[in-house]
């Protein structure tokens, strides 16, 4: 217990000593209160559920049939989609644990102890902690309404259903990389399991419900979760222990290259064959595809806010959400615009192409992604075309506008980007420029819209948007040009700054 106490305060202090934690110091304080603000949302979600659960209308599940346990039951039955939304999420960007062996191997410490240290930090994962912000104040209250037992038995079984989530993806990242068709289809699986109960194929709700019930009605069932749980902890242990040595700590692994693109953009010249490579530049690397899988996951977040009763005919909210789902990609991505290239930016000047076609090639990335955004999109004016001619202008001036900002401020100040992690609760890359980019790109249509709405209504306010967007298109070849000429008197700038990183 000594040794794995001076493990914890050592990798505590080299989190502390990092020098990107002190240079960066502004940046970990803005990062801290937006997390501080987070948490207090999902903490004011969990106090509310139970409101929430009442006034969602569910037949035959009343306080009258099963008394204080009636808002459990109800809860019970969206338990089996929560916790498969929870899975395609931790599977696409939940981190593994992370500590430097190395400098501990030849310390006299059984690597058992190191083991249970780097399994033991995933305890503390941001997705842990954000299911027991928002169930905690559901579980004290669930201890008033129901008998300590039966409360119990459910809070361990829901623990223990969490992590073994936790460690069963925490195996399956660390044994194999994350396959982009596994997460498309988990995720095409959760639609389809929705769809179903939807359209009363299969009652999901139900079978969800006669799962988790078991918890409370027959407590002594926790045990198999238990048991699930300590199976993958297991596996997790024995997997790293058995490869905890430094002959396999210092191989370098290749892994097989899959291609994008069949060539078809080659065939539109230059800017086109540039265009693809980004293409296979974001597919190769695990950082760039991460943001192109956000974009798609972020697709269905108009589901939030459309269907919703208490969000109908809030153009606000709309607008809002539609520059999520067709910007989405251009914001991520671009906002490291040479970033990504930070480890090669000295050839990026040698090479015979003009900063203008770098940027053409750019923005030809932005336009293809964003209108396939957009096309995808078309389902949701089954909520009416008002929906459709939202997503349609805040689409033109994404493209027309927000590009160009994103361009911009992305070639300001870059930093190295490690191509090799993943995007979620990684900061790297972060800079005051990123921060600066949300007032073009989120406050500038929402200020249209509110100047449209004042003088010409709704409608007058989405036209606007679109017809700047429209402008902006239209002197695309302006400010690209604009662009170039600033990339061009900062370039040996901008390389003697990648080099010291």
């Amino acid at each position: 217990m000594k040794n794995l106490i001076s493990i914890i305060r050592l990798d505590w202090k080299q989190a502390l000593r990092s020098p990107l934690w002190h240079r960066k110091l502004l940046v970990n304080l803005f990062l801290g209160l937006t997390f501080l603000y987070l948490a207090s949302m999902f903490l004011i979600l969990g106090i509310v559920l139970d409101d929430i659960l009442i006034k969602i209308p569910m037949e035959g599940i009343d306080y009258n049939t099963y008394g204080g346990s009636f808002v459990l039951r109800r809860l019970n039955q969206f338990m089996l989609y929560y916790f498969f939304a929870d899975i395609i999420i931790r599977y696409f960007m939940q981190k593994l644990p992370a500590m430097s062996v190395q400098a501990y191997l030849h310390l006299p410490l059984k690597r058992s102890k190191l083991v249970h240290f780097m399994l033991l930090k995933t305890l503390w994962s941001p997705f842990n902690l954000l299911h027991l912000l928002i169930f905690t104040p559901f579980v004290l209250e669930l201890f008033d309404n129901l008998d300590f037992i039966p409360a119990f038995g459910w809070t361990l079984g829901f623990l223990s259903v969490i992590y073994l989530v936790n460690f069963f993806l925490v195996f399956l990242k660390r044994t194999s990389d994350v396959d982009t068709r596994v997460y498309l289809g988990m995720l095409a699986t959760l639609i389809v399991v929705i769809a179903l109960d939807w359209f009363g194929v299969v009652d999901f709700q139900s079978i969800s419900g006669s799962v988790f019930n078991t918890f409370f009605l027959h407590p002594i069932s926790v045990l198999v979760t238990i048991l699930l749980m300590s199976f993958c902890y297991w596996l997790n242990f024995r997997y790293l222990k058995a490869n905890m040595y430094m002959s396999r700590l210092s191989k370098t692994t290749r892994n097989e290259v899959s291609y994008v693109g069949s060539g078809i953009l080659s065939r539109f010249g230059l800017i086109g064959r540039l265009t693809e490579m980004e293409f296979k530049f974001i597919w190769r690397n695990k950082r760039p595809k991460s943001v192109l899988l956000i974009t798609i996951l972020f697709l269905g977040y108009g589901l939030l806010v459309f269907p919703n009763e208490e969000y109908a005919g809030n153009y606000l909210m709309y607008v809002l959400f539609s520059i999520i789902i067709t910007g989405m990609f251009m914001l991520n991505y671009g906002q490291y615009l040479l970033g990504w290239e930070g480890n090669h930016f000295d050839h990026i000047l040698t090479r015979n192409v003009s900063f203008k076609d770098y940027y053409w090639s750019k923005y030809l990335l932005f336009a293809i992604v964003s209108a396939g955004a957009m096309i995808l999109s078309i389902p949701y004016a089954y909520f009416g075309w008002e929906v459709l001619l939202v997503l349609f202008c805040v689409f033109l001036f994404n493209l027309g506008i927000g590009s160009h900002f994103i361009m911009f401020f992305g070639s300001m100040n870059p930093k190295k980007i490690d191509l090799s992690k993943g995007t979620m609760l990684n900061w790297q890359g972060v800079g005051a420029a990123q921060f600066l980019i949300i007032f073009p790109v989120l406050g500038l249509p929402l200020a249209l819209y509110g100047i449209g709405v004042f003088f010409w209504g709704t409608t007058g306010a989405m036209l606007l948007i679109g017809t700047i967007g429209f402008l902006g298109l239209a002197g695309t070849q302006i400010w690209i040009g604009l662009l170039a000429k600033w990339l061009e008197s900062q370039r040996y700038e901008i390389s003697n700054d990648f080099r010291n990183q």
